[in-house]
């Protein structure tokens, strides 16, 4: 009989006991709790609770003129008097050009200057007609003017989502690719293989191994963080649309929906990172050189060195796991054409990202299937 639960119980107990994986473990607890944490210590409960004042309000009009007498240097100063419009007079500052005064906006020329800084950033990304088209359809969902929702708790967990999902990175990169190379390092890879279920089996339950692991770890990072942001600011918000934080989206998304998608996306990303952990360790024989390939390559996905001119390189650069699940995406207008339609890169990115995955333990599977043990 083939225990192969056995098996991979033996394998995940190995990654979790490793100091490595423990020690990883507890950096990526302390930056959730740093994460979460830190913007409490920028807000007073006063500010809290007057910023929750303008609740269900409807940004028109009315709203802008009776916040606009109360503005300081054009809404850079904030007291007990006026900090409850601070949040209306940052969607209005995401969306008016840098020099300009707020108090020269009523709500239509507003939202007029919204849809056209949107159709700026489409040029810039050198969209076709169709794209526009399309984004324009999608951003024609969104009810205008906006309704005003208190939903700081959301935005926190969704910016935190960047710094759980490089966590998820370095534990894969740092954890995952000693998973074969240890075994070829201290030499027992003449055991493991000459057994019964020493190659493809061996291989399969250690691949399920790490992904079960890194899964896991994107779950209950992801719990943490929102049972932090739930206690520290409360789950008000997830019905509040995302131009709340990103004026200039066109996405029809509310937060909680954005939340879910950064879900998919971080665990795709997570299968992604530990596929290619492993696999390529096994190509390569070498942890540390799969270890600065991914995280080079989180870091390239940071820099801005692709002008927009180069529509595919930069696109490629913008779905990088470490892109796609910023917030920042939702200003990213690029789709990927599919059999005649389009889909956003929320759609196109996890199903690469898996296929990618595939492609990896695949190619892992045959250098293992391959390696043939030399006199040492």
């Amino acid at each position: 009989m083939k225990n192969y639960g056995e098996i991979y119980r033996f394998e995940i107990k190995k990654i979790m006991k490793n100091r490595l994986t423990v020690a990883m473990l507890i950096v990526t607890v302390f930056f959730i709790l740093i994460e979460a944490l830190i913007p409490k210590l920028y807000m007073s409960k006063e500010m809290e609770e007057g910023q929750k004042v303008l609740e269900g309000a409807v940004i028109d009009d009315v709203l802008l003129q009776e916040m606009y007498p109360k503005l300081i240097d054009n809404g850079t100063v904030w007291t007990a008097d006026n900090f409850q419009y601070e949040k209306v007079a940052e969607i209005e500052n995401g969306i008016i050009s840098d020099n300009a005064r707020l108090q020269e906006y009523s709500a239509d020329e507003l939202y007029r200057e919204r849809e056209a800084a949107i159709l700026d950033l489409m040029k810039e990304e050198r969209l076709a007609d169709e794209e526009i088209v399309w984004w324009q359809n999608e951003n024609a969902k969104i009810d205008t003017p906006f309704t005003y929702r208190y939903c700081q708790g959301t935005i926190n967990f969704a910016q935190g989502m960047s710094l759980t999902l490089m966590c998820i990175m370095l534990i894969s990169a740092l954890c995952l690719s000693t998973v074969f190379t240890i075994e070829h390092r201290q030499r027992t890879d003449q055991i493991v293989i000459s057994c019964r279920n020493g190659r493809k089996e061996t291989y399969l339950l250690k691949i399920a191994a790490g992904l079960s692991v890194v899964i896991g770890c994107s779950i209950i990072s992801a719990a943490l963080l929102a049972g932090l942001i739930a206690v520290l600011y409360g789950i008000n918000g997830l019905n509040a649309i995302v131009q709340m934080e990103i004026p200039l989206s066109a996405y029809s998304f509310t937060m909680g929906q954005l939340i879910i998608v950064q879900m998919i996306v971080m665990i795709s990303a997570a299968i992604l990172f530990a596929a290619f952990a492993m696999a390529i360790s096994e190509v390569v024989k070498n942890s540390l050189a799969v270890m600065g390939i991914m995280v080079g390559l989180f870091i390239f996905g940071q820099l801005e060195l692709i002008p927009p001119r180069y529509r595919v390189l930069a696109q490629i650069k913008d779905m990088l796991p470490s892109n796609q699940i910023s917030i920042w995406a939702l200003m990213k207008y690029r789709l990927v054409g599919l059999g005649g339609h389009y889909v956003t890169t929320y759609v196109a990115a996890p199903i690469i990202y898996v296929f990618i995955a595939i492609i990896l333990i695949v190619i892992g599977k045959v250098a293992y299937d391959r390696f043939q043990v030399t006199g040492r």
